[in-house]
């Protein structure tokens, strides 16, 4: 599946730019940031077409999930 293999690829790319920022000069930083954000937004792109394509609603989903954290952090 084309999506899926998508989603690996943008995910490794953001695992090892995250790595990267550990290790990068300050004056790199901005750049490798830029680059992060680029590659994050992919991966929601990517999310958001797999929760169309699977009738999913996403919305609903991640309040629920955000609603269930908070209650982790009342109790």
């Amino acid at each position: 599946m084309a999506m899926l293999d998508g989603l690996r690829e943008e995910t490794g790319k953001v695992a090892d730019i995250v790595k990267g920022l550990e290790t990068v000069e300050s004056s790199e930083k901005p750049m490798a940031k830029n680059t992060l954000a680029t590659e994050l937004s992919n991966i929601l792109f990517n999310v958001f077409v797999l929760a169309e394509h699977y009738g999913i609603n996403l919305e609903e989903s991640f309040l629920e999930t955000v609603n269930n954290y908070i209650l982790k952090f009342v109790q």
